[in-house]
Formats: C-alpha cells, sequence, structure tokens
C-alpha cells in the first residue's frame, strides 16, 4: 500500500511507477523527519548522494522539503547543485586539471 506521500507523487509528477515513488517518498520522509530534528540540509544532500539518489530524484525530494516557497524547484535545484555533497568532485576534478592538486 503506497504511502500518502508516495500517493501525492504518483497523482503530481508523470512517469514513476509506484515502485519509484514509494522509493523516493521514503527518502521525502526521512528527510523530513531530520529537517525537524535540525539536521542541515547540507548533510541531507550529503545523505541523498551517499544513498545513490541521482541529482534529478534529489531536486524533486528537495522541492517537497521547501513546502510552499514560491520558486521551490529552483530553490531546489540551487540547493542540490550547489550542496557540498555535489560540488566537491567537480572542484577536485577543476583543480587536478588545472595542475593545482595532484592526485
Amino acid at each position: 500500500m503506497p504511502t500518502p506521500t508516495a500517493e501525492e507523487l504518483l497523482a503530481s509528477v508523470g512517469g514513476l511507477s509506484p515502485e519509484q515513488a514509494q522509493r523516493i517518498a521514503d527518502h521525502i520522509d526521512e528527510c523530513r523527519r531530520l529537517l525537524a530534528t535540525g539536521t542541515p540540509m547540507d548533510t541531507l544532500q550529503q545523505r541523498l548522494k551517499d544513498q545513490g539518489v541521482s541529482i534529478i530524484q534529489a531536486v524533486l525530494i528537495t522541492t517537497r522539503l521547501l513546502g510552499d516557497h514560491p520558486r521551490r524547484f529552483l530553490a531546489a535545484r540551487e540547493i542540490v547543485e550547489c550542496s557540498p555533497a555535489r560540488t566537491r568532485p567537480a572542484l577536485k576534478r577543476q583543480a587536478m586539471a588545472s595542475g593545482s592538486v595532484r592526485s
């Protein structure tokens, strides 16, 4: 039986299977619980990355965490793309390419 969060995803996001919706909903519900305990957003983003959540799915999850934010998609995209969890490897590759860091 899908959770209310999964049902909302199925109703509002096209192309998701019930299994995908439930998996994403589980992440949303877990992140909501963690946010309620004061866990920082960057920590949540690292946790999602560590659990193998793609950038696209992390944006979807983050939009749901932002609630009624007027520009929640853009805000969520910025949060995910600029989080240390998603930028560290890119910065290291860039530094290595410029020769300022050795592998």
